[in-house]
């Protein structure tokens, strides 16, 4: 873990450190937990992002509708991202399963564009999606970036998923 305390945790969500300790067994505890329920809202924000017949159009919702929320979430994600697990540790079963089922709302969009790919194919594509929007954001969130900021990374998302669904049309063209 990376400069976070459970003073300044305590203080970003509105708990007292004793009050933290009292609840969780550690400092991992509490941020694994507050991962985990990011990731639920997360998921439960994307399935509310309006969807049409127009796959292409929906990657792009998809993609706005997650560095929406991950902007909106600023002080969250900034702790989702300071975390590491230490060494040994796993990552929670229901971690797991919510980014599992954000990537199969991708995914679901994503096959129609790419007809032929496999099933691995297709989940590789969409992680790798993902992995792009997941790098916006944290540069974003934590206000890191010289020319990528919170202002303009709708732009930067928008521009990922136009030359990714490019690339998945040509390849498409050319089986």
């Amino acid at each position: 873990m990376t400069g976070l305390s459970a003073r300044e945790i305590a203080r970003m969500i509105g708990y007292s450190p004793g009050t933290l300790y009292n609840i969780f067994e550690n400092l991992d505890d509490v941020l694994l937990t507050l991962q985990v329920q990011l990731m639920g809202r997360t998921l439960e924000h994307m399935k509310r992002v309006p969807l049409g017949p127009d796959r292409e159009k929906n990657v792009e919702a998809l993609a706005h509708g997650y560095v929406d929320f991950a902007l909106v979430n600023r002080r969250m994600w900034n702790l989702f991202l300071a975390h590491s697990l230490p060494p040994g540790s796993s990552v929670p079963v229901l971690l797991h399963d919510y980014t599992n089922s954000l990537i199969d709302i991708v995914k679901d969009q994503l096959g129609p564009i790419a007809p032929d790919a496999s099933r691995e194919s297709l989940d590789a594509m969409a992680r790798a999606l993902w992995a792009g929007l997941n790098g916006i954001t944290a540069i974003a969130a934590t206000e890191k970036g010289v020319y990528l900021t919170p202002a303009t990374a709708q732009s930067f998302a928008k521009e990922l998923t136009t030359i990714f669904i490019r690339g998945l049309r040509c390849q498409a063209a050319h089986h």
